[in-house]
């Protein structure tokens, strides 16, 4: 029996979908000198080899993949749109415009010296720059009609050479930009590590290297038989000692006899007691010396606790803007702040870092200590296996709607299109969500997957329709390209890091970070990280982000309108 590999996946688009991304993600995940393209180049590039022999798939895929993503980029974003005017704000947001403007404004001097089209332009600025959203931003300012197309042309050929100088400069700027950003400190002779430190005692924390494992709390009993803490308060008992190992929040319960009482700073110590500590092996070992704990004993009634872990959304407004040294968790509550994300980032967990609305702390304690402490924080996000579908659906068809809106000026009709509609409502949805976590409640993992499974499938339609004529094209436009995708990847950040250190007056560490944000390269913060051997860059990756998805969709579209 012979099978026809060709005629079924030709005749069946689900299977060209699903090996195009399963075969992706196996090149994504090659790496070469610890330098990989990525699974978002891994499927383009598979999808063009489909594209190539003629393979192709339903327009509509293509679309709810573009629909998903950029309503979820707005989403991401809404929490921290605002954050970027608060401390360091006003740098990142010069930042942010500075490197969107400059890279902008390149892209056309070098269409206009080398003849390029505006549909080369913008796919020669979203691949240089290895930015999804731009590559959205053009073709969506096409497909929904803000552009008068030439002479010649029709919407799908301007999608195809959009996609195409897309393919061309994308491998490049991957690369291209993880090279630049590793060579770029030794070459300037500066030593990330020594600067992220720097930056650390400036702010007053400790820059902890990436690397640096969080040891998890535990429950333990002991019997208090030191005679000289009998008659004193436990107030009185932390007080006398220098240290601060064990706050008395830490103290879960406290037994005497067969009584059990709830430990308060004015309790009375007597010989004999015992008590519950919830700390962590380290801190249980120091405390047995400095408090004089006793024998450690097993006692139901002392470590029959619940402790439980929760994933707490910062909106209290008397929580935003404090360091974490302020709200101490741990000293006013007894919990423990086990890691804590921006825009899906890991900050530092440093007394330092000061926390925004949207941030997500994961604490550890006991449960009665963790609703204290998240009352004061903002609201938990639940551990919910059900996604709030009837939110994220409005939310789209509130983005679509608001894409259709033109105003006419003159001859022109000018609007913000689909993709800015949808970026417009998912940015309004994230927001209220940040501030009111029990509206439209979604799961993290339900977050990655409608995010990455829609940029996914986005890049399977683009790297199918540029697939057709990138043979040709390379023959034709390619060097030029080529040439154009290689000033266009590493000219904007020296300028941006000129810019930072000279204008701005940036720690090179937290800049290089900020950098990395600005263009939307999370592999190149890996590498700063590495080289800085802390997460300080982190704050900066944060910083810029968020408002760098948004403008540069907006720059796609203008690219196309001009």
């Amino acid at each position: 029996m012979t099978i026809d590999f060709s005629s079924i996946f030709h005749q069946d688009s689900v299977l060209v979908i699903f090996t195009i991304i399963a075969i992706g993600y196996l090149i994504g995940n090659i790496r070469i000198a610890r330098f990989e393209i990525g699974v978002t180049g891994g499927v383009l590039l598979c999808a063009l080899l489909f594209g190539h022999y003629g393979y192709t798939i339903d327009p509509i895929v293509q679309s709810i993949g573009f629909t998903l993503f950029i309503y979820s980029v707005g989403w991401q974003a809404g929490p921290q749109i605002l954050n970027v005017l608060r401390q360091d704000g006003p740098k990142y947001l010069v930042l942010t415009l500075f490197m969107t403007a400059g890279s902008f404004l390149l892209v056309l001097g070098l269409a206009w010296l080398t003849g390029l089209s505006n549909s080369f332009a913008a796919g020669l600025m979203a691949g240089s720059l290895t930015s999804t959203p731009t590559l959205v931003g053009a073709q969506n300012a096409v497909s929904s009609g803000l552009v008068s197309l030439p002479t010649g042309e029709t919407a799908n050929s301007l999608i195809e050479s959009i996609s195409v100088a897309y393919a061309i400069t994308y491998i490049f700027g991957t690369v291209g930009l993880l090279l630049v950003v590793k060579l770029l400190p030794n070459l300037l002779r500066t030593d990330l590590a020594a600067a992220a430190e720097t930056f650390a005692n400036e702010r007053g924390f400790k820059a902890e290297n990436v690397e640096e494992k969080i040891e998890r709390p535990i429950l333990r009993a002991y019997e208090l038989d030191d005679p000289g803490l009998n008659g004193m308060t436990i107030a009185e008992a932390l007080a006398a000692r220098t240290t601060k190992e064990i706050s008395y929040k830490s103290l879960y319960r406290l037994k005497r006899g067969a009584d059990l009482i709830d430990p308060q700073p004015e309790t009375v110590i007597e010989t004999g007691d015992k008590v519950a500590v919830f700390a962590t092996p380290e801190e249980h070992a120091k405390a047995r010396d400095l408090y004089g704990l006793g024998a450690e004993v097993l006692d139901r009634d002392l470590i029959d606790a619940v402790v439980d872990v929760a994933e707490v959304v910062v909106t209290n407004p008397m929580s935003v803007g404090k360091s974490l040294e302020q709200i101490g968790t741990y000293e006013r509550h007894g919990c423990y702040l086990t890691r804590i994300t921006r825009s899906q980032i890991q900050l530092p967990l440093a007394p330092g870092t000061v926390v925004q609305r949207g941030d997500v702390m994961i604490l550890t304690g006991e449960r009665r200590a963790l609703d204290r402490a998240i009352a004061e924080l903002g609201a938990e996000d639940r551990k919910a296996v059900e996604t709030d579908l009837l939110t994220f659906a409005a939310g789209i068809v509130f983005g679509l709607m608001l894409g259709q809106i033109t105003v006419k000026v003159g001859d022109i009709n000018v609007g913000i299109g689909t993709a800015g509609g949808l970026l417009v409502a998912g940015i309004c949805v994230g927001f209220l969500r940040a501030n009111r976590p029990t509206f439209g409640r979604m799961p993290a993992a339900a977050r990655f997957i409608l995010m990455e499974l829609g940029l996914l499938l986005f890049m399977v339609g683009v790297g199918l329709n540029a697939g057709g004529g990138i043979a040709e094209a390379i023959g034709s436009v390619g060097p030029v390209l080529f040439v154009s995708g290689v000033v266009v990847t590493c000219l904007p950040l020296l300028c941006g890091y000129a810019f930072g250190r000279l204008a701005l007056g940036m720690n090179p560490a937290l800049l290089l970070g900020a950098l990395t944000g600005a263009m939307t390269s999370t592999p190149a913060l890996g590498i700063v990280q590495q080289a800085a051997k802390s997460t300080v860059p982190a704050l900066g990756y944060a910083g810029t982000y968020a408002l760098a998805n948004v403008l540069l969709t907006l720059a796609g579209t203008m690219i196309m309108l001009l």
